[in-house]
């Protein structure tokens, strides 16, 4: 007797979609870590050496956080676009299928 197998193609749908909703996320997240994230020259005080150092250290983080963002964000896309051109694969499949059928 043949082995069935049946993907599940509202199961895989909903993984887009989340995926998608996770790109929407980020950048909320990137837009964040750019812009509400400033820290002004003074901001910390002033008159003491280590203010210049903490500010740099500040902006290097940020831009690393700013990069992971983007890193992340391409990441979840990709595997968003993925998932998707698996499931119109099986969804078109399918559809041949239940064409060869009738």
């Amino acid at each position: 007797m043949a082995e069935e197998y049946r993907v599940d193609l509202s199961a895989l749908q909903q993984v887009i979609t989340r995926l998608n909703a996770l790109v929407d996320t980020m950048d909320g997240v990137g837009a964040t870590a750019e812009y509400k994230t400033e820290l002004p020259e003074g901001y910390l005080g002033q008159g003491f050496a280590e203010e210049a150092g903490l500010r740099n250290a500040h902006s290097k983080m940020k831009r690393e956080l700013a990069a992971m963002v983007a890193e992340l964000k391409h990441m979840i896309a990709d595997a968003g676009k993925k998932s998707r051109s698996v499931h119109d694969d099986y969804e078109s499949r399918e559809q041949e299928v239940r064409q060869s059928m009738r």
